[in-house]
């Protein structure tokens, strides 16, 4: 699925050179080798103490509960364009806690990207309008 998923990515964003984030874990086997690809940075969004130095945080809710996503402050600057990368979307809270994390440090996140969308629980009505790629939708 690789494969099928990073040159297809590429292609779509070689030419807008967006920043790529992807968060923890699975989203850090697809959002390095694209940004590479694209010559662009990657910043990887973490669970909370997994990160060195000084990071800015946003908790989210989850259908199971609470958690929280982390990153390093100065890593995305003011204006920069980001798109966000992770494994699924289903209910969107995951992808939600991403983008208003890198726009409260002031950058534009432009479009997501997951491997599979489970559409049934709607997670994309969640993402204030923004693009979303999919590769694979489980129903």
């Amino acid at each position: 699925m690789i494969l099928a998923f990073v040159p297809w990515l590429v292609d779509a964003n070689n030419r807008a050179r967006p920043d790529w984030t992807g968060i923890e874990a699975r989203g850090f086997i697809f959002g390095p080798p694209i940004a590479l690809a694209i010559g662009a940075k990657f910043v990887p969004l973490r669970k909370p103490g997994k990160l060195p130095g000084e990071v800015i945080s946003e908790d989210y809710v989850l259908e199971y509960g609470k958690d929280c996503l982390q990153m390093h402050i100065g890593a995305v600057q003011p204006e920069e364009r980001a798109l966000v990368v992770d494994d699924l979307i289903a209910t969107g809270g995951t992808l939600c806690a991403a983008m208003n994390l890198l726009e409260r440090v002031g950058a534009e996140v432009v479009e997501c990207a997951c491997v599979i969308e489970l559409p049934d629980l709607k997670g994309r009505e969640r993402l204030k309008g923004k693009p979303l790629y999919v590769l694979v939708e489980s129903h």
